[in-house]
Parts: C-alpha cells; structure tokens; sequence
C-alpha cells in the first residue's frame, strides 16, 4: 500500500472521528435541553400548597417592627455542650415570608454539619430580600416552608437548644410560617446571642456584622449558611471569654422538663458553692429536688454550711442533656 492510500484512509478515519464527534456532542447537548425542559415542566406541574386569604395572617407592625408574638417564657440556666445555630432571611415585612434558612450544628466547640435551604415565600413578594443572587426564578423553584418542615425540616428544631441572634424574633418567624401552614409549633429551646451581646460586651452596635467584624469571626450578610455559623462561633466565644456567666434556655410553647431544671441547678455550682436561692433562681427553692440531687450524689454540701457545690457526677449528667 503506498503512501498516498495511507494517507487517504487516515483522512478518511479522522473526518469519521471528527463527525463522530460533532454528533456525539450534539446528541449530548439536546439530552441537557430535553432534561433540563423536563425539569422546568415538571416545577411547573408542581401544586404548592395554596395559602387562602393569606393576608389575614399579616400582623401590624410594633413600634416599627413586624415580630411575631411567642408568647410568655420560661428559662433555665447552661451551657449546652451540643446546640444548632439558625438564621433565616425574609422576602417581605411578614415574618411568615421566610425564602432563606440557615443550620450550623455544633458539638463540642466545633463545627459538626451545616445545612442551606432555599424556601418558596407564600407570594411574590421581595421587598424586603437583601440577597441580590436570590432572585424569584430561584425561590419559584424550590418547596414551601410547611413542605420542608414536613419532608423533616422539623427535626432540626425538635429536642435541639437552638441558637439565634435576636432569637425572639426568628422563632417568632418560623412560628408565623408555621402557623400560616396550620402547623402546631412544637416547643422551641433557645438561646438568644443578642442578650449575650447586650449583657456580657460593650460593641459599638449589636447587629450580627460588627459584632463579627470586631471579634474577627467571618460573614457573609444576608448568606443564612453563613450567619448561622458565625452565630455558633460568637456564642462558643463568649463562653470562653465568659466561664462564670450561664446563659439563659428560653422554652416557647412548653416548659422545661425536670432534667433540665436539675442541670440547670447543677450549672450555677460548677465552678463556685452556693446556696438555694442562687441555684434555683429564677424558681423558688425545690427542696424535694434538692434532696433527690443529693442523694444521687450530683451535689454535695460546700465549706460553708447552707451552700452547695457540683460533683463531677452531677456534671456528666447536666453535660449529658441536649
């Protein structure tokens, strides 16, 4: 076989080749096309649930602000060991229009998992959105807050310590939320980091980005991901920068159980003896609890008599609740 045949079969072998794959990349981009429409179709197909005259659910605003009642609480005193940091970003003044929410779990001191959810507000309605990448288009697409919470949703809430900052208000919006659905809000634990800020620092302001700024902790605004990680990470701080200070467990639509009451008593005498009053407040002396927490040795009597102090079983125990 001589050159010139050699050289024609080889031209003929790349031109198949090249064809081959033109058609090849061809095929493969109406694949995309037709997946991609069927995507669109099958979104648009997709009945949401239909809120019925949803604007009776809007609630006047208070001073300026639209807050979402929760009721009165109760409190107990710790630091949990394991919480989930929450932060949630709304598309109008309704706090029922949450469109971002935000979950940083923490144990230990560190970060153990995180979760981002986009959330279809109940209308059209973005005024209030400050994410410029978030766009209608994008919320269109994903479920309703009562789909997620249903779907599972709510067991990031359910026997967590949630942490939040100004958290009155964000449990307040997923209570709204959840009431718009015909939802039962179940009973939220929670920690507010606003209150910490207030109570424990002198910030020249106490919103999320110059507290974060000034304790050098990362953050992208109006990012919930982010906010919710930089939430968990100001709280672990201050409890490092403040052993002795016990922030307040807040309990919405519930009480604590005696368990916790008990590690809230065993907390107060963790690092110091005192005396009743000053390890049941906010609660009168429960004297029976008293004496069900000695004689299980978590509390033993401290060098000056009426006061008491912590054992490292009474500290297993309170480190052992959620």
């Amino acid at each position: 076989m001589d050159m010139n045949t050699l050289l024609h079969y080889g031209g003929m072998i790349v031109t198949f080749l090249f064809v081959a794959a033109v058609l090849y990349s061809m095929i493969m981009a109406i694949r995309r096309r037709s997946r991609k429409q069927k995507a669109k179709e099958a979104v648009e197909k997709r009945t949401h649930i239909k809120i019925k005259n949803l604007h009776q659910f809007d609630i006047k605003p208070d001073d300026g602000y639209y807050k979402y009642p929760i009721g009165p609480v109760e409190y107990t005193r710790r630091k949990p060991q394991r919480f989930t940091a929450v932060s949630v970003e709304l598309a109008s003044q309704q706090p029922y229009s949450i469109c971002l929410i935000g979950f940083a779990e923490f144990a230990g001191g560190e970060l153990k998992d995180q979760h981002y959810f986009y959330i279809q507000p109940p209308e059209k309605d973005l005024r209030e959105l400050k994410n410029p990448d978030v766009t209608w288009d994008l919320l269109s697409k994903a479920d309703e807050f009562g789909e997620y919470w249903n779907a599972g949703m709510k067991d990031y809430f359910i026997n967590h310590t949630l942490v939040c900052h100004n958290a009155p208000y964000v449990i307040g919006c997923i209570t709204h939320a959840l009431t718009v659905f015909g939802i039962k809000p179940p009973e939220f634990r929670f920690i507010d980091t606003l209150e910490i800020a207030k109570k424990l620092y002198t910030f020249d302001s106490n919103k999320l980005d110059a507290i974060c700024d000034e304790m050098d902790i990362d953050l992208d605004m109006h990012n919930s991901l982010s906010e919710a990680r930089a939430i968990g990470q100001f709280f672990y701080k201050s409890c490092k920068e403040f052993p002795m200070y016990l922030p307040r467990i807040y309990y919405a639509n519930g009480k604590p159980s005696k368990e916790e009451q008990q590690a809230s008593v065993i907390a107060v005498v963790e690092r110091e003896e005192a005396r009743p009053e000053d390890m049941f407040a906010p609660r009168p002396v429960d004297d029976a609890m008293l004496k069900e927490l000695l004689d299980k040795k978590y509390l033993e009597p401290g060098k000056e008599e009426g006061t008491y102090y912590a054992t490292d079983e009474g500290l297993d125990f309170s480190d052992s609740l959620p």
